[in-house]
This record gives C-alpha cells, structure tokens and sequence, in this order.
C-alpha cells in the first residue's frame, strides 16, 4: 500500500473535480445564451433606460396609440417643504430584482413607482391603449376608459392639463403621496398608490393630479411643457420699437 507523500489528493476531490466542471459547462451555456446576470442587467439597462420619442399632438388631444408621460406636477402642500419630495415625477414601471437571477426572459412586474425622471425612456413611457374597440388615431375622450400600455365629449384638450385618472374597479384616483418612498433597483423612488386626497372643500389635492405629456409639435427636440408660451400678438413689435 502505498504512503501519503506531497501532491497525494485526499478527500472527495473527484467529486469536487466534476462539480467544479459542471460549474464550468453552465457557465459557458449560460453566456453562449446571454444568460449570465451581467448580461440580463446589460440587457436591462439597454431597454429601460432606451430613450423614447414621444407621440407628437399637433391638435392638442391625446389619442389611442399615443405615446406618453403621465406627470405628477410639484406638489405645493404646505406640509411637504422637503427639497427631497417636490418637483415633477413621472409614473414609471418597477422591476423584481429577482428576476435577474432566474433563467426565463425578463419581464417587467406590474408594480409601479414615481420617479424624478421626466425625460422620456423606456421604463416612464406609456401607450394609450383602447378598451373598447376605439380605432388607434380617435381621441381619448373625457370619461372614457383606457389602459396604460408599457414600451398601444368636453371642449378640454386633456393633454398638457392637469387630469385625474381614476381606477375603475375601486373608484380611486391614482396618487404620488410623496411621504412615503421605496427602495427598487433604480434606488429611492415614490410609491404610488391609489387613494383620493381631498382637501377641506371636498376637492382633489396636488397628489391626485396628473398630466398626460405628448411630444413637440415643433420643430424643435423636446416635450411640450418645456416650450415658451407664445408671446401675445404686437409684442415682439414693441420690444423692438
């Protein structure tokens, strides 16, 4: 028999070899697949931080098939002096951080939160989508029921004013509380919730209030909001006289 001497292997090492080979092989599959977590998050960033064109409302409706921002303007509550919890945030989709490490194909979940974002990307754009049978192109009208669809009368225009979307199973409005945050692979975000604030008078607070953002019908970059209002008609006249 021979003698334990230097370089001898000792304990389970062929098990500990085939385990390290089987690491090995589903790696390599893995990555042949683009399956490999740096490669799904890769993958993630690409589509959800993607810049999207928005749909550009030359007549100033917003319409089925349109592709929007759905702005909670700053809110102005006394209570809320935070520099952290003002300004404008956008309803953006959440993601299950447990779903970069599973193998099946990335999704989105349905979770959503509200983000300081306002440019639009991939993960705060969303389509008008019809609910009942209304042809892409038709106006969205006062009242009438639409799905929000991620990257599908009143004289009021609805886009660039300020809405309240209200969910129709519960009767609630959907709202950015701005007291409470999450933490989601993005970082700290707003939760949003659905919850009607009203104020003393029975009216709807800034936290209910939402704007739907179309594209610039000018022929310059950007959303309509960050347009200059128009100048009344002579003015430029007397700044030139």
């Amino acid at each position: 028999m021979a003698s334990y001497r230097l370089g001898v292997r000792i304990g389970n090492w062929l098990e500990d070899e085939i385990a390290q080979q089987d690491l090995l092989r589903d790696f390599i599959r893995k990555r042949e697949k683009g399956q490999l977590f740096v490669q799904r998050l890769a993958r993630l960033k690409e589509n959800i931080f993607k810049k999207v064109e928005l749909s550009v409302s030359t007549d100033g409706f917003v319409h089925f098939g349109d592709t929007v921002l759905l702005v909670n303007p700053d809110c102005t509550s006394p209570e809320e002096r935070d520099p952290e919890l003002r300004g404008d945030v956008t309803l953006a989709v959440d993601m299950e951080e447990v779903s970069l490490y599973s193998d099946e194909p990335l999704q989105i979940s349905r979770g959503l939160s509200a983000v300081k974002r306002v440019d639009p990307i991939g993960r705060n754009a969303f389509c008008i989508v019809s609910v009942d049978g209304s042809a892409v192109g038709e106006p969205l009208r006062y009242g009438q029921n639409f799905l929000l669809g991620t990257k599908g009368g009143v004289s009021d225009k609805l886009a660039e004013t300020k809405i309240i979307i209200t969910h129709c199973y519960t009767n609630r409005n959907l709202a950015v509380p701005r007291t409470f945050c999450v933490w989601s692979c993005f970082g700290r975000e707003f939760e949003v919730i659905c919850h009607n604030y009203l104020d003393a008078r029975r009216v709807e607070e800034d936290k209910n209030y939402w704007e739907i953002i179309t594209g610039n019908p000018g022929p310059e970059d950007g959303t309509r909001p960050e347009r200059p209002k128009a100048l009344p008609e002579g003015y430029e006249n007397k700044l030139a006289s």
